[in-house]
């Protein structure tokens, strides 16, 4: 038996590189996963989830394990909420979503259950479900009606840690139960480069305007599917994202809107930010908001 070491010699806090985990729903009904975990002697019954690889975002991880561990694809990812599981000693952040489940398309990595909100309750209940990740998601969803209508609009930078992020709370601010919420990604967010989940700058900004609300979430990467998903999408600077687009994305290159507000590289943030918050309101007006 490994010995035990006293709280107050602790000292050391687990890196961790971040995970993402999913609550796939249909008709009213949550998929879950039965898992036999390491030093437990009784079978978990968990929301399927995972840790990240190497330049993959927590979306990412959170749909690549859900396909792995279920077998079924899901439709648009919507985020539910982000935790620490281990304040105090471990600085992982599990991303949490939920999403329509499609097609089965492969065999599942485990037993998985379709259960109602009476039942999952009883899990509860039960000490069936025991993991922070489940409890958290599961709680929300139980006391929630989750919208699952496609996000009116998608605003898009590099890293979808500044210029979009800010474009995507703020817009959210002004249509506020007026229109379904917008959302934003990066086009290179898989590079994983900034730290934290949403620039220092986009904070002090919106701070300044009194504005400290917004789902404090980690930067999503743009794939083909959210193109294909007819949600109208604003990128943020003509000059940087149409060589991105023209790479990467090129059959979507001229089916997007194009600002042209540029990256800290280039325009200071006391300048960008104000010239996106106009930009912004004029969005809204332009929709009747």
């Amino acid at each position: 038996m490994a010995s035990l070491i006293p709280r107050s010699e602790f000292k050391s806090i687990i890196d961790h590189p971040g995970s993402g985990a999913v609550l796939g729903i249909i008709d009213q009904k949550v998929l879950l996963i039965k898992l036999q975990r390491p030093g437990l002697h009784f079978e978990t019954i968990e929301i399927p989830g995972g840790v990240c690889e190497p330049h993959e975002t927590h979306e990412q991880a959170a749909r690549r394990e859900f396909l792995e561990e279920t077998g079924f694809e899901l439709g648009y990812t919507f985020h539910l909420q982000t935790i620490n599981p281990s304040v105090g000693y471990s600085n992982e952040m599990i991303s949490v979503f939920y999403a329509e489940v499609g097609e089965k398309v492969s065999e599942s990595e485990h037993e998985a259950d379709w259960y109602t909100k009476q039942q999952v309750k009883k899990l509860i209940e039960e000490g069936k479900v025991i993991d922070a990740q489940s409890l958290a998601a599961l709680s929300l969803w139980l006391h929630s009606d989750l919208s699952f209508q496609l996000p009116s609009i998608m605003f898009i930078c590099t890293g979808n840690y500044y210029r979009s992020r800010f474009c995507e709370i703020y817009f959210n601010h002004l249509t506020r139960e007026k229109l379904v919420p917008a959302d934003s990604k990066g086009l290179w967010a898989f590079r994983k480069i900034n730290e934290g989940m949403i620039s220092p700058h986009t904070i002090k900004y919106l701070s300044d305007i009194n504005l400290t609300g917004g789902r404090m979430k980690f930067p999503e990467q743009m794939e083909s599917r959210h193109f294909q998903s007819g949600i109208r999408i604003i990128a943020m600077d003509e000059i940087e994202h149409r060589p991105m687009m023209q790479k990467d994305f090129p059959q979507f290159m001229n089916e997007i809107e194009y600002w042209q507000v540029q990256d800290i590289d280039f325009t200071h943030p006391s300048e960008a930010m104000p010239a996106l918050k106009t930009m912004v309101e004029h969005l809204a007006k332009e929709m009747g908001y």
